[in-house]
């Protein structure tokens, strides 16, 4: 039987990561123990033949972070970054320097995890995000013989997401890693023209939702029914929306516009004072901010709600779940050239594929193509595009299989 180290940021503890609790379903004769880097909330149910170690959440920082900060400054290769970035901006400084001490707090804490176990050659190390803590696992490998993998999703990919366009070390760490999952086929491209990675470790494994066999149904071709399901924050750009409303149920007096708000967050006050000043005037507008729904919830919404489109405007994203499980429910998507969107979206399609700043007039435009979203045609699309690409059945059977097969390699 195969063992798995699995490396999460909070995962199973509740707070983020909800891809892993449906992959983790998919692994069977695995021997699977999961670390946690950090507990923030109460963790969720298991499997109960997994283990979750929490020796990271507990080994973190028991050092003052500049005893790190000192020990990581006799790697050489740091220097060349030191030397080869401008770090005029001190908060830029800042980002490097906290990204050395993470460096090697972990290389010292993985040091003495795999110093007590028995046996490791026989041992795959998965790191859900590729970040300080894969980069010291590179670091040990030879010392400890295990098969390294890593994800990579988006944060910890494209520098443009980042403060300063800048990911510090990354570009150091493409080597001594046997498989770097990546979750669109544009990362690819991506990894190695950014930071040099080779070809040979980088394979395409996308995330998935489970299909739920719901299919959601149009509104009367004389009203617009929308969703949108994002935390409320500054990034998710909610605003845009509800000006967008705004705009096109004056120019559409005729139409009756829902729009439905799933997720809070803290612009949720702000926001709900905002749409009220903007839209409670207007007559053919009806919007509700639900607060936050667990999964079960939510694809309860789509069985028994009329849905014409899913809305996302965000200024960042990955490749949103929310966006997945709209799909699998057969409604088509509005969303932003941004991270993995067009992965997930083929303009006129299974939807309209905004620009990266989706402008409000842009906006409007698309909502004003009414008929559009109600095609049946155009609805299939959604959930073909999920089952080509997004379907959980088909990915994580093929990742754990993949990860069974799984070899040690130096690059």
């Amino acid at each position: 039987m195969k063992k798995v180290i699995l490396i999460t940021a909070q995962f199973p503890y509740r707070g983020g990561e909800q891809f892993l609790e449906t992959e983790i379903q998919y692994y069977k004769d695995i021997e699977l123990t999961i670390l946690p880097r950090v507990q923030k909330a109460e963790a969720i149910e298991i499997p109960k033949d997994i283990i979750v170690d929490n020796f990271l959440i507990e080994n973190t920082l028991t050092k003052n972070k500049f005893i790190y900060l000192l020990k990581s400054l006799k790697y050489k290769l740091f220097y060349k970054e030191l030397f080869s970035e401008n770090f005029l901006n001190i908060k830029k400084f800042k980002i490097f320097l906290s990204s050395l001490y993470t460096y090697q707090m972990y290389y010292e804490i993985f040091d003495s995890y795999f110093r007590k176990q028995k046996e490791t050659k026989d041992t795959i190390v998965y790191t859900y995000w590729n970040t300080e803590a894969t980069y010291a696992l590179q670091s040990l490998k030879d010392k400890y013989n295990y098969t390294l993998i890593s994800r990579i999703h988006g944060g910890d990919l494209y520098q443009e997401r980042r403060e300063f366009n800048y990911i510090p070390l990354k570009k150091y760490f493409t080597k001594n890693i046997d498989t770097l999952y990546t979750i669109t086929q544009s990362a690819n491209s991506y990894l190695k023209d950014s930071y040099g990675f080779s070809e040979d470790i980088l394979k395409l494994s996308r995330l998935g939702v489970q299909d739920r066999n719901i299919i959601t149904k149009s509104s009367a071709k004389n009203s617009l029914n929308i969703v949108s399901c994002s935390s409320l924050i500054e990034v998710k750009q909610v605003s845009k929306i509800i000006k967008s409303l705004k705009v096109i149920a004056l120019q559409m007096k005729n139409i009756t516009f829902t729009w439905t708000h799933i997720g809070e967050g803290i612009l949720y006050n702000d926001l709900v004072l905002f749409a009220k000043k903007e839209l409670d005037t207007i007559d053919n507008i009806k919007y509700t901010f639900v607060g936050n729904y667990p999964n079960e919830k939510v694809y309860k919404f789509y069985l028994e709600n009329e849905v014409d489109i899913f809305m996302n405007v965000s200024s960042s994203e990955g490749v949103p779940v929310s966006i997945m499980e709209a799909m699998s429910c057969h409604i088509p998507i509005i969303a932003p050239d941004i991270g993995g969107m067009k992965d997930m979206l083929k303009s006129e399609e299974n939807g309209l594929l905004l620009s990266s700043k989706c402008s409000i007039e842009e906006i409007v435009t698309a909502l004003s193509k009414i008929s559009f979203f109600k095609k049946e045609i155009i609805r299939g699309n959604a959930y073909k595009v999920f089952l080509e690409k997004y379907n959980a059945d088909k990915n994580y059977t093929l990742f754990v299989e993949n990860i069974k097969k799984e070899n040690k390699t130096k690059i």
